[in-house]
């Protein structure tokens, strides 16, 4: 994918071409002055074209995904776009001027360049991710605005050498030691009843020394360190990493294995968006 600070060099390099090109036709034709309101008018419309070219000839997957920008409004952010059966044909249509698709973005034709895609398995998937995270408004700091009043959107993880403890509220108040922010990947009260009912599975599968399962948090500890499933829970949280034959999906209901591959597919979503925001070449619209 180019990111957007390939496609500002995209833009710079055109505009210098375009500017060394007219300098020299000056040049060659003894010209000493032209019309500043013209040459402005024409040399956008050619850069614009030139731009759309460049973005025309990108290689977009034929896969099902998530077609977004990142809109900052002060010291929040939302997301805005929306899921398709092919990201490829998505941005066919975009370059094509189709007005919904701009709509659903809430774009003019001059800001494509602050599109973004995200690939996934299937379009329901995307879909899935969509309803969970889209049109909605997140603080950019929310480290330093959570607290027990306001405890902030994302889940916390912290990781010990046999297991690991997730906080659905704010970290600072319920936990010591170093925390990673996994996002808004998931529904507390969901959450608290569907891994309640996974209980059963972990106790069967796993030698456990500790499970605590609240509408607080999320502790799993096992003797055995290595055990796999155990190990694609931590990957499943840190990397929103899990195989469809994992050993931690097997045996389970159907309801209980679309929920871990949704968690995890929300917090490889939100890694990319945390990406992107701090990104410092993003220049996000406003």
């Amino acid at each position: 994918m180019h990111t957007p600070s390939e496609f500002e060099f995209l833009t710079q390099e055109t505009v210098r071409i375009s500017e060394a090109m007219r300098l020299a036709s000056m040049s060659d034709l003894n010209i000493e002055s032209y019309d500043d309101e013209l040459y402005s008018e024409f040399s956008l419309s050619t850069i614009t074209e030139e731009i759309t070219d460049q973005y025309q000839n990108i290689e977009y997957p034929n896969k099902p995904g998530l077609v977004y920008t990142i809109f900052k409004s002060g010291t929040t952010f939302s997301l805005r776009g929306f899921a398709c059966e092919s990201i490829e044909d998505a941005f066919d249509s975009i370059h094509s001027g189709e007005k919904a698709y701009l709509r659903a973005l809430r774009l003019e034709a001059e800001e494509i360049d602050q599109i973004r895609f995200f690939e996934l398995s299937t379009f329901e998937r995307a879909e899935m991710v969509q309803d969970q995270v889209f049109n909605k408004r997140f603080p950019l700091e929310e480290d330093v605005l959570c607290n027990i009043s306001d405890p902030g959107f994302s889940w916390w993880y912290g990781k010990a050498d046999d297991g690991f403890r997730i906080n659905f509220k704010s970290h600072k108040f319920m936990c010591q030691g170093e925390r990673t922010k996994l996002g808004p990947i998931g529904d507390v009260i969901v959450a608290c009843l569907r891994f309640s009912k996974l209980k059963e599975h972990f106790k069967y599968h796993l030698p456990i020394s500790e499970l605590v399962i609240n509408e607080k948090q999320f502790i799993l500890r096992s003797s055995d360190k290595t055990h796999p499933i155990m190990k694609e829970l931590m990957n499943l949280f840190e990397k929103g990493e899990i195989s469809e034959e994992s050993a931690l999906l097997c045996e389970l209901e159907l309801s209980l294995k679309l929920y871990l591959l949704e968690l995890a597919d929300i917090r490889r979503f939100w890694m990319a968006v945390e990406g992107a925001l701090y990104d410092n070449n993003l220049n996000l619209l406003n």
